[in-house]
């Protein structure tokens, strides 16, 4: 298999991934100055989540009114804050629902191996005087692992490959 092959593969690969997780979303059906209609699959025919949500949205300051039809999978929210902050709330409530649940078992280990995480990162930050974390280490760990592999053992695929993980790594940090 050629580079270009591999790339190719990977990107179609990490396509049909990204679609398989995002599933269904919000989508806006009609809008008015103050009301809002969008449609949402997993509502239909779910009164529990219907019911949730329109509790929820209920309490938000500037929505005065929300309306669910779980035949329909329907959201009918009337507001008088500004539009970008119905869009931000939708969002928030999408990103909220694609979250497993605390009682789902996929989401027990999820969540343990996440708060994990947080705990060696924030005693790293500590333990280093604010100047190193887990991503930094872990990158490091590929980079100087990647350097041996090149000049010690002539590995060439596997060395310049865990060096690119570790500039990906460094290279979302904020």
């Amino acid at each position: 298999m050629t580079y270009l092959t591999g790339l190719s593969l990977g990107i179609s690969a990490g396509c049909k991934l990204h679609q398989l997780l995002a599933g269904e979303s919000f989508s806006l059906v009609h809008a008015l100055p103050g009301r809002r209609r969008y449609r949402h699959a997993d509502l239909q025919y779910n009164n529990e989540l219907a019911g949730e949500w329109e509790q929820q949205l209920g309490k938000v300051k500037g929505i005065h009114k929300v309306t669910i039809t779980s035949e329909t999978g329907s959201v009918l929210v009337e507001y008088t804050c500004q539009e970008e902050c119905i869009d931000l709330i939708i969002n928030y409530l999408e990103q909220l629902h694609k979250m497993p649940g605390p009682h789902a078992e996929y989401g027990k280990i999820g969540m343990n191996i996440r708060n994990m995480c947080q705990r060696v990162n924030r005693n790293i930050f500590s333990k280093t005087g604010h100047t190193l974390d887990l991503r930094t280490v872990l990158a490091l760990l590929m980079l100087v692992g990647g350097g041996i592999k090149i000049w010690k053992s002539g590995q060439r695929p596997g060395g310049p490959q865990m060096m690119w993980w570790a500039y990906s790594l460094l290279r979302g940090r904020n």
